[in-house]
């Protein structure tokens, strides 16, 4: 995997102010600077999770369901072969009547009825991504749905764009300092200007898919954004 790439966005603003002394609100306390940085990290997922749907028909509710619960075993023991220690599991199960109703009104008939059974899959290796759709269609995965991507260690990408964003609110006040023949004194605040926002790659769902009918897969970026407020007393020369 590519490392993490950054797109600083530089976003600086001053604001130069007065503290109020804590013991007397009347007298004014030393100047200070107010600067903002901004980061954004992007970072390539590395894992990814999907919902495979088994669907089965028949013209009971037993063997609607039987018949599922053999196609399913079937998806589940080829899934297990080929990621021993995958994280795979039902989250889904249900059956219900399929009707059709007569042309000119009456009552809706029964003519069978449908199981339905969703596995989900946790892939740590995204690399295996065709192969695992491609057997699970092969062995009775009717759709495949919910392929979302992420970061397996997200906190470590967060700190990088909180960290990079200080770093830049840290330069600016530098160079804001020397362009207006201030000097810095002792950093008083540091604030996440808002919460970290992470923009995950895209969502996508084939549907009703065979193995056949996977095309090329693009995870896209994850995006993670930052930005941080440093206020600094202003040095008195």
């Amino acid at each position: 995997m590519r490392a993490p790439f950054i797109l600083p966005i530089a976003v600086l603003f001053i604001t130069i102010s007065t503290l109020t002394a804590q013991e007397n609100p009347s007298v004014p306390g030393p100047p200070t600077i107010r600067v903002h940085g901004e980061a954004t990290v992007s970072a390539e997922p590395d894992q990814a999770q999907f919902d495979i749907g088994v669907e089965t028909q028949a013209t009971t509710a037993k063997d609607a369901t039987d018949k599922n619960t053999a196609q399913t075993n079937a998806v589940l023991q080829e899934l297990h072969a080929i990621l021993p220690s995958g994280d795979v599991k039902t989250i889904n199960f249900s059956v219900n009547p399929n009707y059709i109703y007569p042309q000119g009104g009456g009552a809706a008939k029964i003519t069978g009825y449908t199981a339905e059974n969703t596995v989900r899959l946790q892939l740590s290796d995204i690399a295996m991504l065709h192969k695992v759709i491609d057997v699970a269609t092969r062995s009775g995965g009717n759709s495949i749905n919910r392929l979302t991507f992420s970061l397996k260690n997200e906190e470590a990408v967060r700190a990088r764009a909180l960290g990079d964003a200080a770093a830049q609110a840290q330069s600016g006040a530098i160079a804001l300092a020397a362009a207006l023949k201030l000097t810095l004194g002792p950093l008083l605040r540091v604030e996440e200007g808002q919460p970290v926002v992470v923009s995950p790659a895209r969502q996508i769902s084939f549907g009703r898919a065979q193995s056949t009918d996977v095309g090329p897969i693009s995870p896209g970026r994850i995006d993670i954004h930052a930005d941080v407020n440093l206020t600094y007393q202003i040095a008195s020369k």
